[in-house]
């Protein structure tokens, strides 16, 4: 039966708040959110939008970081069929949204709109003046002065995913190397170590739409506070983790002729155009990236792919690192948890002794492969349904993100809802936890749909070999290479695994569901590799792949 209550939110929240909201209301409810909305258009939105015709429409705000974009929430809000909508601050407090404010909020709308066009129009005229110019050039740089860290998204709600663990590694990093370390962003960030300076820049109180254009109106504000800390206290260098629709860092470097080092985890215009929806203003933003690229004077990326497209970009082998993402060994420590912690967390979600629980971490993205996962345990489900009972096998899938629906609906129609749970979003801080209160993890991870190389490095999968757990893979460039050598799935060993044995992980050919079934299967029914894996995975991690590493090699070529 469908639910009379329905909540929408600008991006998916915590499970914690939604088992609060669940308590509050005494019952089950829908949800939705604006980036699952994003994938419709024009009339398809308002028919999906009218299709909504709850009694009850909720808007909850997790944290008041995520307030700004509540003028968009309550707009869209006001177009579904709902008989009454209402903000749900936190402390419950509940505030009907009526026509007035909905009118207010056009306002407000229209006009952040129309600053957000003006700021990227005077965008437009910098970023071809800066196309043209030369990169500026600068003395040796003394590291002690420390480090103006940039991160310059907007971005709002609960802090999970791997670019969390991402930020906070590299700035530990350096932070532990003796380099003091000032983080300006518009939210706290998390996961940084308490001695990190922390300057918080305030972001727009609306937001305007097309909302990309928010972008470079926020960037006209960090650039006026930033150019402060920057007269306050003298840095070593400016280090930009590059995001959509800005240029911050190339602004800040030539006004205060400080060296720009860049991290390029991928193209934003490639992946909003690939992977989310495409910006309307995609040459704008493709001229900002570019800039970005021309004017660092370093260029830090995490696969070798990358590294070939950024050649092939123009970019001068000289200016790039490559090195893999990684993690902190401290954090992802398999003693750090002991066994009551593991056990209670796995009774928290239903799941007793002694069950198997294969695990599974991830924002449940398009490259995940998360699908691939969810019709690999249907198809044991209905090929040996007495094996998952016989070893008792558990699925915990953590996480949550714009293909958690298709998952969802895969097990749902399997009917193998019993032995699979989905956590939801959980906060960063706490993945370790969950990682260890599994036997095995998976990486199942897929080739790019337009068929271009594979260029991530999931910081899932050094997470997952730091915390000495066995692993099945998808053999895809880095993720392939990082585990290597494997154990390939499709011509597993029937012999106990010798002393000298070097394998790391059972690796499987990308969205091949039979491989990964068979890779399943090895590693539950073969406790003896399973945990010869694990620590061979912990070893090389720890020799490896640590945020010491990472910025190490930052600073050698430095």
């Amino acid at each position: 039966m469908k639910s009379s209550v329905i909540i929408l939110t600008a991006y998916p929240i915590s499970s914690h708040h939604l088992i609060d909201i669940k308590k509050k209301l005494g019952h089950d409810f829908d949800r939705i959110t604006l980036a699952e909305l994003g994938q419709y258009g024009g009339i398809r939105l308002l028919k999906m939008l009218r299709s909504i015709r709850h009694s009850t429409l909720l808007l909850p705000i997790e944290d008041e970081s995520s307030a700004v974009l509540l003028p968009i929430v309550k707009l869209v809000a006001g177009f579904t069929s709902a008989k009454s909508i209402n903000v749900v601050h936190p402390g419950w407090e509940l505030k009907p949204v009526t026509t007035v404010s909905i009118i207010w909020d056009i306002f407000r709308l229209c006009f952040a709109s129309l600053a957000s066009m003006m700021s990227a129009i005077l965008s437009l005229i910098e970023l071809n003046q800066l196309l043209i110019k030369p990169r500026i050039g600068f003395s040796l740089i003394e590291k002690k002065k420390g480090i103006l860290y940039l991160k310059t998204n907007l971005w709002f709600g609960v802090k999970a995913g791997g670019s969390v663990g991402h930020i906070a590694g590299v700035v530990n990093a350096f932070q532990h190397k003796g380099i003091p370390v000032t983080f300006v962003s518009a939210e706290h960030p998390a996961m940084v170590d308490s001695k990190v300076e922390v300057r918080k820049i305030q972001a727009p109180r609306t937001f305007g739409t097309p909302y990309e254009l928010n972008n470079y109106r926020f960037q006209r504000r960090f650039a006026h506070e930033a150019n402060q800390f920057i007269v306050e206290k003298k840095y070593s260098f400016i280090y930009q983790r590059l995001s959509a629709a800005n240029y911050l860092g190339v602004k800040l470097s030539r006004d205060a002729q400080l060296p720009l080092i860049v991290e390029y985890n991928c193209s934003e215009v490639w992946a909003s155009k690939n992977w989310g929806k495409a910006m309307r203003f995609h040459s704008l933003a493709a001229k900002a990236e570019e800039v970005m690229l021309r004017h660092a004077h370093l260029v830090v990326t995490i696969s070798e792919v990358l590294k070939d497209e950024l050649i092939a970009r123009g970019i001068d082998r000289s200016r790039i690192v490559c090195y893999p993402n990684c993690i902190d060994p401290e954090l992802f420590h398999p003693q750090r948890f002991t066994q009551a912690e593991r056990d209670a967390l796995r009774r928290r979600y239903g799941i007793l002794p002694p069950a198997t629980v294969v695990g599974f971490i991830g924002t449940f993205g398009q490259w995940h492969g998360a699908e691939v996962l969810a019709r690999a345990i249907a198809l044991l489900h209905s090929q040996d349904g007495e094996w998952l009972s016989r070893y008792k096998v558990h699925f915990l899938l953590v996480g949550d993100g714009l293909r958690m629906q298709q998952v969802r609906n895969i097990i749902r129609q399997s009917g193998v809802d019993a032995i699979c749970t989905f956590t939801g979003l959980v906060p960063q801080e706490q993945a370790a936890l969950h990682l260890s209160a599994a036997d095995i993890l998976a990486s199942p991870h897929v080739h790019n749909s337009d068929g271009s190389r594979f260029f991530g490095s999931p910081t899932k999968l050094f997470e997952y070999m730091a915390m000495e757990k066995g692993i099945i893979a998808s053999n895809l460039d880095q993720i392939g290479e990082v585990l290597s050598p494997g154990v390939d799935a499709r011509d597993l060993p029937d012999e106990l695994p010798g002393e000298n044995s070097q394998q790391l992980a059972v690796l499987c050919e990308p969205g091949n569901v039979e491989d990964l079934v068979k890779g399943l299967k090895f590693l539950v029914e073969r406790c003896d590799w399973r945990m010869r894996l694990a620590r061979n995975a912990r070893f090389r991690a720890l020799e490896k792949y640590t945020w010491h590493h990472h910025v190490e090699a930052i600073l050698q070529c430095l």
